[in-house]
C-alpha cells in the first residue's frame, strides 16, 4: 500500500504518526505476526515514504510496546507463555507494593474512577485496543499514586509490552461483554479496598486480581493461537 498520496501534504510529525498507525493496525489485525521482522528500507519503498519516517514510526511503536528494537533491527513484540508467567510473577509483587503504599498514603482516586468509566465505554463500543489502553493507564496511574517513581518505572517496563502483546493476540475476542464488565468490576474492587484504608485487604485484592488476569490472559492467548492455526 502506497501511503504517499495521503502523506505528501503532511508535515513530518504527521507522517511518522500515520505510518505508526498503519503499522499498529497491521500488528493488531495479525497481518504482522509476533516476532516478525520489520525492515525499514523494505517498508519505506512499500509505503512510499522516507526511511527516516519508518524509523520514527517504529520508535513510537517501541514506546507503546508493539515493537522491540535491537540496534536498527525491529521485530513485532513476542512473549512466550513462560515469559507471560515470569512477567506476572514480578508484576504481582510490584502491584502489591503499589497497593500498600497507595493505601497508606490515601491520595485522591477520582482520576482512576474516570479511567474505569472509560474502560466501560470501550466495552460498549467493542473497542478492545481502547479498553487495554485504559486498563494499562489504570495500573500505571495507581502506581504513580504510590509516590515511588522507581516502582512506577519498573512496572511500566513490565506492563507496556505485555499489554501490547495481549492486544495483538486477543483482537477478535471482545464478543463476550460479561468477561470485560467482570474485569471492570475487579478494578472497582481494587479502588474500594484501597479507600477502606485496610492495607492487607488492598494487597490481597490486587494480588488476587493480578493472578486472575494471568490465568485469563494465558487462556485468551492460547485460544487465539488455536484459532489462527
Amino acid at each position: 500500500m502506497d501511503l504517499s498520496p495521503l502523506l505528501s501534504s503532511t508535515t513530518s510529525p504527521l507522517i511518522k504518526n500515520n505510518v505508526a498507525l498503519h503499522f499498529r493496525n497491521e500488528i493488531v489485525s495479525g497481518n504482522l505476526q509476533p516476532g516478525e521482522a520489520i525492515v525499514e528500507g523494505k517498508w519505506a519503498s512499500k509505503l512510499g515514504v522516507a526511511q527516516a519516517s519508518i524509523r520514527a514510526a517504529l520508535n513510537i511503536l517501541e514506546s507503546e510496546g508493539f515493537v522491540e528494537r535491537n540496534g536498527r533491527s525491529a521485530r513485532v513484540t513476542t512473549i512466550t507463555n513462560e515469559g507471560i508467567t515470569h512477567n506476572f510473577q514480578v508484576r504481582a509483587a510490584l502491584e502489591a507494593l503499589s497497593a500498600k503504599l497507595v493505601t497508606e498514603r490515601q491520595p485522591g482516586l477520582s482520576e482512576l474512577d474516570q479511567v474505569v468509566a472509560d474502560m466501560k465505554s470501550a466495552v460498549i463500543c467493542q473497542n478492545l485496543k481502547a479498553f487495554y489502553e485504559r486498563d494499562l493507564r489504570f495500573h500505571l496511574l495507581l502506581c504513580r499514586k504510590s509516590g515511588n517513581p522507581v516502582l512506577e518505572q519498573m512496572l511500566e517496563r513490565l506492563l507496556v509490552p505485555l499489554f501490547a502483546f495481549v492486544v495483538m493476540r486477543t483482537h477478535d475476542t471482545m464478543g463476550d461483554a460479561g468477561r470485560w464488565l467482570g474485569s471492570i468490576g475487579k478494578h472497582q474492587a481494587i479502588l474500594q479496598s484501597i479507600r477502606s484504608g485496610d492495607v492487607r485487604r488492598a494487597v490481597h485484592c490486587i494480588t488476587e486480581t493480578v493472578d486472575y488476569f494471568h490465568v485469563d490472559i494465558v487462556d485468551l492467548t492460547l485460544s487465539r493461537r488455536g484459532h489462527s492455526e
